[in-house]
This record gives C-alpha cells, structure tokens and sequence, in this order.
C-alpha cells in the first residue's frame, strides 16, 4: 500500500533511550542555513533530492533488518550479528537529519512509497544461507560501497556547511557499514558452492541494473530556469547529471565490480559492459 513519505517522533522515553544511543549532533548550526538566500527554483530541487535520501536512509532501517534476521537464521558469527544490529540506529539517526535538514529547506518533497516493499527480500525457497548470501550482496556489497563511494566525493563539492556538516556525521557511520559486505563473505566463503556463486552473480546483475537508473535519468535542458544551476546543487549537496554518472560509473567499475570479482563470482561481463556504457 503506497502513501506520501512522513514520519513521526514521540519524545520522551523513546526519545530518551534513543539519544542515550545516539546523542543529537549539537555541533551542526541547522539555524546558518537561511532558505531565503536561495531562488525557490534551487530550494524545490534541494527539497526534491534530500527527500529522496531521507526515503534511501529509511529504506536503508528495512534493509538491515531483513539483514539482522537473515544473519540470526544463518547462524552467523554472534558478533557479526552484533555489529549489524547497530547500524538500525545509525540509520534511524541518518533519517533524522536528512529531515531535520528538509525542516529548514521548507519541508519535505510530496513522495509516494510503499513501507513493504523498502527492502529485499529473497525468496522464502532460498535456504536461510543464501538468503543471508543475497542480502549481504545487495546491502552490503553493492548498496552501501555505492552509496558510500558516491556521497563521499559530493560532500568534499558541498559549500553550505551544515549540509556538509550532515554528509560528514553519515559517511562517518557509513564507513564502518561499508566494511559489512566483505566480513560477512569472509565468514561465509567456504560455504558458498559453484551454484550458488553462478546464482549471485545473476543477483548482482539485477541489483546493479535497479543502480543504473540513477545515472539514467536525464539532464535537465540547458538554461532551464526551473531547476538548480550547477553552484546551487553544489552548494546544497548534490551535483549535477554530467558530474554524477561519471561519478557513479566510476563508483562501480573501481570499487564494487573488484570486490565482486574478489569473490569469484561469474559476472556477465557483457552485460555489466552494456549497462556501464549507457
């Protein structure tokens, strides 16, 4: 079931036993960035792409649930487990300030979504190891050394300071989230037979295809006064088509196809070739 993308916040003993978890980030000035500075044009678009990362990092809760519950029915390392639980309230505190960063923007973005379809979900054929197989490859291997390998070089353009201030505290838990593919795999590599790794390398394909329709989209028209300039998308903490996709193809072809490879998965190297020259 779809419905407009919000959230709520309830305050007190949860608010308490949360910021116990994690403490509000007192050192980031939200009040310096004043929204009557910028053209309305460049505030829609902000609005627009913050949104959407404030749904990516939502999904991202979903994701590493269905991550923790897999690695429990794998019978994975109880400190794997352990680990893993801990980035939900990493990404909890992302959602919070991608929306405390939208308050001051004007609000969020009007965005359909459907809460039960966030995260993947194997099939419930697979056994409870290749569903963890799955997961860990989508979530870890491919999704968070995307998002990591792209966020990292847009917050080092970002100019505003509290939007930088926001990329800076996510990509510092995003480090320790992006190590997750890889320890994971360290663990499960012996159990992984020639089936199963023909079988994830078909998932990697299809995972990295559903990556490829974000530099996919097309470029806004040259001059087109309705949309930010290039300095404003910087400035609020994104770049624009013609910087992205070399960014995101770059992203792919130097850190996730490696460590694909790594694993001795057999990739479809035509194919990853076709989607990686659209």
């Amino acid at each position: 079931m779809t419905d407009l993308f919000a959230i709520e916040w309830m305050g007190g003993a949860a608010e308490h036993h949360y910021r116990r978890a994690r403490p509000l980030d007192e050192d980031i000035t939200w009040e310096t960035l004043d929204p009557s500075k910028y053209r309305e044009a460049a505030l829609a678009s902000a609005r627009r792409v913050w949104t959407d990362v404030a749904i990516s990092e939502y999904a991202a809760i979903a994701s590493f649930s269905q991550v923790v519950s897999a690695l429990v029915e794998a019978r994975a390392p109880l400190d794997l487990i352990g680990m893993t639980s801990d980035f939900l309230a990493d990404e909890v505190k992302h959602v919070e300030l991608a929306s405390r960063l939208l308050m001051r923007l004007g609000g969020a973005a009007p965005r359909a979504f459907d809460p039960a379809r966030l995260a993947p979900r194997p099939s419930p054929a697979l056994s409870p190891l290749a569903r963890a197989n799955e997961l860990a490859l989508r979530v870890g291997t491919i999704g968070e050394s995307y998002a990591s390998g792209t966020a990292v070089p847009i917050m080092r353009a970002t100019g505003h300071p509290v939007v930088r201030a926001v990329y800076t505290t996510i990509l510092r838990d995003e480090a320790r989230h992006v190590r997750f593919g890889s320890l994971y795999f360290e663990w499960a590599e012996e159990l992984i037979d020639d089936a199963e790794r023909a079988r994830l390398a078909q998932v990697a394909l299809q995972t990295l295809k559903q990556y490829a329709q974000l530099w996919q989209r097309p470029a806004p028209a040259a001059g087109d006064q309705s949309v930010a300039t290039e300095a404003e998308a910087r400035e609020l903490g994104w770049l624009q088509h013609d910087e992205y996709k070399p960014l995101a193809l770059r992203t792919v072809r130097d850190e996730i196809l490696p460590t694909l490879r790594a694993l001795k998965l057999p990739l479809p190297e035509a194919e990853l070739d076709a989607l990686l020259a659209t």
